[in-house]
């Protein structure tokens, strides 16, 4: 352990529940050699998706097309997930999600978009739960888990957990873009509101074992 392990007494705490309910540990991101510009009718899709914000039904054809060519590749599930998500059917981005998750090999933005639909719904242990497996499938690219999760953290005061995921995002967003990037004050305002609304002791208890488990495996940033 670290001198910083040392000082916040994690060497020395142990997890209050078992680490297989808080994250799907068989879960991981598998190499893609795909990029998106193989797709090109795809590609335009989600630039017009991106500047218009509104899912029109024939973007919404092109997203499923696209799926149900390449039902291995990750990307049109996750615009047809978000088509859903934009119109508030969650249970059909759910269900999109789950099985992009068992047959895509990039999985873990996936499982993010999945934390969010939970969270959405307002289950905060099934959100936390996606959120953790998505932070543990991944390659630490994506600085958006460790955000809803810290400031889940700062609504219960949690400020160790908290601080490191925070910490883990901004340390991200700036290896991948220069910038230590945070939501803005509307965004993060909201995530703590429904977490104070909606806490839940084996939330808490999820988010704790997560911290104690993750900060020694992943470190900080």
């Amino acid at each position: 352990m670290g001198l910083l392990d040392s000082l916040l007494g994690r060497n020395h705490r142990q997890p209050p529940i078992n680490i297989d309910e808080v994250y799907d540990v068989t879960i991981r991101d598998e190499l893609e050699p795909r990029l998106l510009s193989h797709n090109t009718k795809l590609t335009n899709a989600i630039q017009d998706f991106l500047d218009h914000g509104d899912p029109e039904r024939r973007l919404i054809f092109i997203f499923e097309e696209a799926r149900k060519n390449e039902p291995d590749y990750h990307v049109p599930y996750y615009w047809c997930a978000l088509c859903n998500m934009k119109r508030r059917n969650y249970p059909a981005a759910m269900t999109i999600l789950s099985e992009g998750i068992e047959k895509c090999k990039v999985k873990s933005v996936l499982c993010r978009e999945l934390a969010e639909c939970h969270f959405c719904m307002e289950d905060l242990e099934k959100s936390i739960y996606w959120f953790c497996t998505s932070i543990m499938a991944g390659d630490q690219t994506d600085f958006n888990p460790y955000l809803f999760i810290g400031y889940m953290g700062d609504a219960w005061g949690m400020n160790d957990a908290a601080w490191w995921a925070r910490r883990r995002a901004r340390g991200i967003s700036y290896t991948m873009s220069g910038a230590a990037t945070e939501y803005i004050g509307s965004d993060r305002d909201r995530i703590m509101a429904l977490a104070s609304k909606k806490k839940t002791d084996q939330a808490v208890k999820m988010l704790e074992t997560f911290y104690l488990h993750a900060s020694r495996k992943l470190g900080n940033l």
